[in-house]
């Protein structure tokens, strides 16, 4: 690494005196900075080395690959480790291999390999003759660390206090590293004190050594995180100070190394984030440097030290410098085999690109970090969600708006059109990773669908909505026509927030119309043209964040809601499952539900009438009230061939498919386990055709409760979902699924202009035509 003195300008003008340069961060660079955090925090909230081992041998060869982050090669060394047989079956690997092993494998994401490998490990350990403490404990370490990778506190801080039964029998550095992850889990909570009482505990029982810096670190980040400014700046002087009495030669202790660097990236944030002084930079920036000095620097911790010198540089504006040491961590990076790196060294050399107005290297940056960032999501089985925040949405967005720019100075042509197919592919996916996050499950969609391949008649529209503006994006034909609107996201939130909540409820004023028509306005008002000369009569709707939380069917124009002008589909992306005509077909129905009170939630008076008519509409299997349990619901749908699946009760979309659920008669099922259930239907060659929820509702303004619902469909692996926004008259639903059941098996109509159809009737002839009626009714996926 090039030394500190080498450059002379920062030398000699240090962080917070250039102050012509220096800025409040935006948002989405503040986002950045939290990325950076989080790098860190994974090197060194880690468990305590599972093995102390000849480094000639295989195991602790595997670990110090382990130590330097070279993980996959380090599970290629334990894959490899020498097993006896005796009788001439395989051993199981020693305890303290496995223990390595379970460890590597969670690290790399490999959840289900890791869960496998520690039950095997300890049923091993359940085995022996006489319990061992410390490989109990670890064993018991490692379970709550998988617990916590997919976010389930109980029963990781179960794991941990079981653990710690053992205390008395354990190494100090043991315990203080489940004291650690004991006050990660309090920190995930909220509770601040309890956190940092536990990093203490944890720092006390290995006082006086490096790792107890770790700790030390840890709980200054959480005095940060809890917005405690001045308490944090006073630990961190501390931690700075002795950190800086530590000299790098000889090398010191790996502990050492990730405190100066964490705690670098710790300052960065107070000032990016928290407004703290930015000479604070400067003693980031010594750190590293000091850091830097190190000597041997493994590949991975040296792809660390220059990427975060280099985040710094950016925030002086001193690209060519950020550049410079951004291409060494990356080529760090590539050497380490670290890919959780890699990516995020690419977006900074992009956003310096784009800072010095080199936008084509800035896209080129922008393409290679996107294709690098979704290689190690496929690899991943479980995400962490504050990722979706802070990580994948302002890249991806960054990466749009880019192009989106470059695209609306271009006049009509094929290199216009490319840079808009490539926005558009980054926001699908975008869209794709959104509906992951929330059900914590990859590879959602089949296939995407071929804009050629659209009903002639049919447009779809994707409103993008950016910091400083909203762009659309229509693809009609073989095109994508592109407008930008100048109404800022902050403000178009606002409107989307005042227009759900005086939607929802009839108060007997017209107080949502001024809302409907300005979104209208704004929506669709500047599309009007082509697609009244592209001849569009169904419209498809891939909503951006908010605007999942509305029925965009309220829209007004002054005189007519959107309905009544466009057959409208929602689309959580244009990722769907074979989009093929459906309607006049015959076809066999699942339908159930709930007329009657129970669990303490109101009853449906009309849902018998609703499974009556549906059952006299189609060949439909009926279960009602005492027959709509749990454990028959999912028997029928794991056993049946069924095309459609109705179900008539309350359900609830939360911010999680953990709170996500229907009301059965005796439980809840939840949509998780529903999309599980249905897809493993028994005997079944074709897909669920249609899923109607007709009685279910989201928050309003809970953008991740929408976006279960949209994403419905593809969980269930159904091609179509018939859901709605919120709970509707029972009237209301009675008349329009009926009539949308009457449509679609008599009419020859596609679901979209069935769903038209019902919903311009009721407006027409259902005596009151507010939207809080008709309007939630949402065709979800396939419109065909």
């Amino acid at each position: 690494m090039i030394p500190f003195m080498a450059w002379p300008p920062i030398f000699f003008h240090p962080f917070g005196l250039r102050t012509r340069w220096v800025r409040r961060l935006p948002d989405w660079e503040q986002c950045f900075c939290t990325l950076f955090l989080a790098i860190v925090l994974a090197a060194i909230v880690v468990p305590v080395r599972v093995a102390q081992a000849d480094p000639a041998l295989p195991l602790g060869q595997a670990q110090a690959l382990a130590d330097r982050g070279e993980l996959n090669a380090a599970l290629a060394v334990l894959e490899q480790y020498p097993a006896g047989e005796s009788g001439g079956e395989a051993q199981p690997l020693p305890p303290a291999a496995a223990l390595l092993r379970v460890d590597v494998l969670r690290r790399l994401g490999r959840v289900s390999r890791a869960e496998l490998a520690l039950s095997q490990l300890q049923a091993q350990l359940a085995a022996g003759a006489r319990p061992e403490p410390a490989l109990t404990a670890q064993a018991l370490h490692q379970q709550a660390l998988l617990h916590l990778l997919k976010g389930e506190l109980a029963p990781a801080e179960g794991a941990i206090t079981e653990a710690l039964q053992w205390r008395q029998a354990l190494a100090p550095t043991l315990r203080a590293s489940l004291l650690n992850d004991a006050a990660i889990i309090q920190q995930r909570r909220g509770d601040s004190a309890g956190a940092l009482a536990d990093f203490a505990a944890a720092a006390q029982a290995v006082a006086g050594t490096p790792q107890a810096l770790v700790y030390r670190v840890n709980a200054a980040r959480a005095l940060l995180e809890d917005g405690q400014v001045p308490a944090f700046l006073d630990a961190a002087q501390r931690l700075a100070d002795e950190l800086r009495a530590v000299p790098s030669q000889p090398s010191p202790p790996a502990p050492v190394l990730h405190s100066r660097i964490a705690l670098a990236a710790l300052y960065r944030e107070a000032v990016n984030r928290f407004g703290a002084d930015q000479g604070y930079r400067l003693q980031a920036l010594q750190l590293l440097e000091q850091a830097g000095r190190q000597s041997p620097l493994a590949a991975r911790d040296e792809s660390l030290v220059k990427g975060y010198m280099a985040g710094l540089y950016a925030d002086d504006r001193q690209f060519d410098s950020a550049l410079r040491l951004a291409r060494g961590a990356l080529l760090a990076a590539s050497r380490a085999g670290s890919q959780d790196l890699e990516y995020r060294w690419e977006w900074l050399l992009a956003q310096s690109f784009s800072s010095l107005g080199d936008n084509t290297a800035a896209i080129d940056a922008y393409g290679r970090a996107v294709a690098s960032l979704q290689t190690l999501r496929a690899n991943l089985e479980v995400f962490d969600q504050a990722s979706l925040a802070t990580v994948i949405q302002p890249l991806y967005y960054e990466y749009a708006d880019l192009l989106l720019q470059q695209s609306i100075a271009l006049e009509e042509g094929a290199e216009k059109q490319a840079l808009l197919q490539t926005a558009r592919s980054a926001l699908e996916g975008l869209k794709l990773a959104e509906v992951e996050d929330y059900f914590q499950q990859q590879c959602l969609g089949d296939q995407a669908v071929q804009l050629d391949a659209l009903a002639g008649r049919t447009a779809v529209l994707y409103p993008v909505l950016l910091e400083d503006r909203l762009e659309l994006l229509l693809s009609t034909g073989d095109d994508i026509h592109q407008l930008a609107v100048a109404v800022d996201r902050a403000t178009l939130v606002t409107l989307v927030r005042d227009f759900r909540l005086n939607l929802e409820a009839d108060t007997g004023t017209d107080d949502y119309l001024d809302q409907a028509r300005r979104l209208y306005g704004y929506l669709v008002e500047p599309l009007l043209a082509t697609l009244e000369q592209a001849g569009v009569d169904t419209l498809v709707f891939v909503p951006d964040g908010p605007l999942r939380t509305i029925p965009l069917a309220a829209l007004h124009d002054g005189k007519r809601f959107l309905i009544e002008r466009f057959a409208l589909a929602t689309a959580p992306g244009l990722t769907l499952i074979d989009p093929k005509p459906f309607a006049g077909r015959s076809y066999t129905a699942l339908a159930g539900g709930l007329s009657e009170s129970v669990q303490g939630f109101p009853a449906l008076p009309s849902v018998s009438t609703e499974l009556d008519n549906l059952n006299r509409l189609v060949d439909a299997s009926v279960l009602a009230n005492g027959a709509f349990t749990l454990n028959r619901v999912e028997g029928e749908l794991a056993s049946g061939d069924y095309s459609v699946v109705h179900f008539a009760t309350h359900g609830q979309f939360g911010g999680s498919y953990d709170d996500s659920f229907l009301l059965t008669y005796d439980s809840r099922l939840r949509i998780n386990e529903l999309g599980r259930t249905i897809q493993s239907r028994a005997g079944s060659s074709d897909p669920l055709e249609l899923l109607v929820l007709s009685a279910c509702e989201t928050a309003a303004g809970d953008d991740r409760a929408a976006l279960g619902l949209a994403g419905v469909a593809l969980k269930a692996g159904a091609r179509s979902a018939l859901a709605t926004l919120w709970e509707v008259d029972d009237k209301a639903t009675l008349d329009i699924i009926t009539e949308f059941y009457r449509l679609l098996s008599t009419a020859g109509e596609s679901k979209a202009r069935s769903l038209q159809r019902a919903q311009r009737k009721w407006i027409q002839e259902g005596g009151n035509p507010h939207p809080s009626q008709w309007a939630p009714f949402l065709l979800i996926g396939n419109w065909l």
